[in-house]
């Protein structure tokens, strides 16, 4: 049986009548950048990077973050990852 609904304020509003109470759920992610967190989690991390360089690369960007310098969107960095290992771009753009 799929049940489909929204996250909306945390809360999942589901699309039809709610399961019964005590029933126990799966919850899947039917978004569409679901395929692409799919894909980083194959990617290796770069051979050269020891743990401490991962972690100096770790303390930079939370530094940078409280900084106040501005990041990517997840759309920006979704494209980018895709061109850059060769994925083909979503559906429709």
């Amino acid at each position: 049986m799929i049940i489909e609904g929204t996250v909306v304020n945390g809360v999942l509003v589901f699309d039809g009548p709610p399961p019964p109470d005590g029933a126990r759920l799966r919850v899947e992610l039917a978004d569409a950048d679901s395929d692409l967190w799919d894909e980083l989690a194959r990617v290796p991390p770069p051979p050269t990077d020891t743990y401490e360089e991962h972690l100096e690369a770790l303390r930079r960007s939370i530094a940078e973050m409280k900084a106040g310098v501005p990041g990517r969107s997840l759309a920006e960095l979704a494209t980018e990852l895709k061109k850059e290992f060769g994925l083909p771009p979503e559906a429709g753009k």
